[in-house]
């Protein structure tokens, strides 16, 4: 038994976690290695015949009022067992452990064993897993709450943008529609007038009614305000906390005091076409997260959606239209390049489409022109192509798949006439209506070196008499009957003497020479139908 209760012995004193035994009175009987070197400065201490009970009570200390009411009833046998968790931190650390008391008999005596066990690295484990999941919950929360206001938001912006009957109702119900969503207070939409270079304010609605900012802002120097970064960046531009923003107060709306505390700007554009700006303010700092901006440029993007829509059916009924005059500087516009290459005057004519909708636009030179001239002029995604050749005029078929005529196309505007000569690409076009000159004047000044905008004027369209006929007849003739009814007139086909044969512009459209007469017969039928019947 002896050997037993030394090997018993022996053994407690190897195990790394302290222990003790008591008697039913709490002194403390034996303890362990462990336990004895517990404590701070390292001193050793093994407390045999001190009372645990008595040395435990503390004051105003919960874990301490629990351990002695547990360790208490274990001794008197109304439990076998107790266990608790508790703190134990030290100046220089957290800790927690684990004490555990067990109920045994030794020669007829109450004892009890008490075991305290460091749980520090589970416990920091625990704490870490709630604060994650506290994290989780409120991220979930307010993602639930986020999702929850866009979805009537979006659903709101896109209604007042696809029932708009004007461009003013698309801009006041989608600020209105804004300003009624938290955290937002106030939202305006401007656009650039071309002829100043400055943003203005088109509509604007406020919460709390207070005055808008300066409603003109300069493109070249007020480029601390969002908006004209957003215009000219074509990125989304945030302020988190506007009253720490240097050079906020000459922009920030007067009056607006703590209302205003966060900002974001919008490009409302679509494609190349520029639209304006949309400014959205909160009021609360760092309102316009990730999540917030996707959906505000996800809304920017219906705006200008609907306003093209709008664009281009107005573009259709208008009875007037806006009339601009640029002058282009910049070797890299094909046109200009062109005239350089071979020396000459070059004045646009027309313009149609191949098979594959790529548009094929008519030159005239002022002078003959031959295939050698030509040869420094080809580009990658560009031929050129002569399709009547005389001693004083010239006339060329460009395939441009990018360049000047694609992006005005892509604008809806018409271009009437352009010449090019010593450099400068002088040009005429007419648009449905000022926003869209804006767009086309932003559009060639990020692109060309030099553009000069020579007039601007809003007059009545005397071409919009006979649209309906002519849409009629569009509508009558195929594809390819309209590119050879328009190649043969650009090519001055139908001059006398003819400078080009049937049999070179077959040539030209890919296609037998009895088949571009057909095409064009049928064209001219359909033409003379449309204008006798």
């Amino acid at each position: 038994m002896d050997i037993r209760h030394n090997l018993a012995a022996a053994a407690l004193e190897t195990l790394p976690i302290t222990v003790a035994i008591i008697d039913d009175d709490g002194e403390i009987l034996l303890t362990n290695r462990s336990w004895r070197e517990f404590g701070p400065d390292d001193a050793t201490v093994d407390h045999v015949g001190h009372n645990y009970l008595a040395t435990t009570a503390v004051d105003n200390d919960e874990y301490a009022e629990r351990s002695i009411v547990g360790i208490e009833a274990v001794l008197a046998g109304d439990q076998e067992s107790f266990s608790m968790e508790y703190p134990c931190h030290s100046p220089e650390e957290k800790r927690w452990f684990l004490m555990r008391v067990n109920q045994f008999s030794h020669d007829g005596e109450r004892l009890a064993s008490l075991v305290h066990l460091e749980i520090t690295e589970r416990k920091l484990a625990e704490i870490a897993a709630s604060e994650t999941a506290d994290e989780l919950r409120q991220e979930r929360q307010a993602l639930e709450h986020v999702l929850e206001r866009v979805d009537g938001l979006v659903q709101d912006v896109t209604d007042a943008a696809v029932g708009a009957g004007t461009r003013t109702e698309i801009e006041r119900d989608v600020c209105r529609r804004l300003v009624e969503t938290d955290p937002y207070v106030l939202a305006w939409i401007g656009c650039v007038d071309v002829t100043n270079r400055r943003l203005s304010p088109r509509e604007w609605v406020s919460e709390n009614e207070f005055p808008l900012e300066d409603d003109e802002l300069v493109l070249e120097t007020d480029d601390a305000h969002p908006a004209v970064r957003a215009l000219s960046t074509d990125s989304p531009q945030t302020i988190q906390d506007i009253a720490s923003f240097d050079g906020a107060d000459e922009w920030w709306p007067t009056g607006a005091g703590e209302h205003l505390q966060s900002v974001a700007a919008l490009p409302i554009t679509y494609g190349d076409v520029v639209y304006g700006v949309l400014v959205v303010f909160a009021g609360e700092p760092d309102a316009f997260d990730e999540r917030e901006l996707l959906v505000l440029e996800s809304l920017s993007e219906t705006v200008a959606t609907a306003m093209n829509a709008l664009e281009t059916r107005r573009m259709l009924t208008s009875e007037t239209v806006v009339a601009i005059e640029l002058a282009i500087e910049d070797p890299s516009l094909f046109v200009t390049n062109l005239s350089d290459e071979i020396d000459a005057a070059i004045s646009y004519r027309g313009q149609t489409y191949d098979r594959d909708g790529t548009p094929l636009v008519f030159l005239t030179v002022d002078r003959g022109v031959s295939a050698d001239d030509l040869s420094a002029t080809a580009g990658d995604d560009r031929t050129v192509t002569i399709l009547s050749d005389a001693e004083d005029s010239t006339v060329l078929e460009v395939r441009a798949p990018s360049g000047l005529i694609p992006a005005l196309n892509e604008h809806g505007a018409v271009l009437r006439e352009c010449t090019a000569s010593d450099g400068i690409a002088d040009l005429e076009i007419e648009l449905a209506d000022g926003q869209s000159a804006r767009s086309v004047y932003d559009l060639f000044e990020r692109r060309y070196d030099r553009v000069e905008l020579v007039s601007y004027h809003e007059r009545e369209d005397p071409t919009q008499a006979p649209r309906d006929t002519t849409a009629r007849l569009e509508s009558a003739l195929t594809d390819r009957q309209l590119t050879a009814l328009r190649t043969a007139y650009y090519a001055n086909y139908f001059e006398w003497p003819r400078d080009v044969s049937g049999e070179e512009l077959a040539e030209s459209m890919d296609i037998s020479r009895s088949t571009f007469h057909q095409h064009l017969r049928t064209a001219q039928r359909k033409l003379l139908d449309e204008l006798f019947e």
